[in-house]
């Protein structure tokens, strides 16, 4: 099954807000993420980043989706089904905890 993301964060001091699309395939078996859940999102990425979402801090090039997993956390804030060109797939939009509410 197929498990679309839609990612969003929060400007900062260190970066701008932005936003990263993701589908995957999900491994049969494993829980889905629900609505209000921590969820890992740089285990998802796989350390490929675009420009954007990299920022220098200390003189040290970082990126946007471990900073915020290692200070405010991922949360899932939306979980809905869809249905295109005969796919039934999951849509999960996910925010930094900071952004959220």
């Amino acid at each position: 099954m197929q498990l679309h993301f839609s990612i969003n964060w929060s400007k900062t001091g260190l970066y701008n807000a932005g936003q990263r699309d993701l589908t995957i395939n999900w491994i049969k078996g494993e829980a889905i993420p629900r609505e209000g859940e921590a969820i890992n999102i740089p285990k998802f990425i796989k350390c490929n980043y675009e420009t954007d979402e990299t920022f220098m801090h200390n003189d040290i090039e970082l990126n946007v989706f471990d900073w915020i997993e290692d200070t405010t956390g991922w949360e899932v804030e939306m979980v809905k089904w869809d249905h295109e060109e005969g796919t039934t797939f999951l849509h999960i939009w996910v925010g930094d905890k900071e952004g959220v509410n």
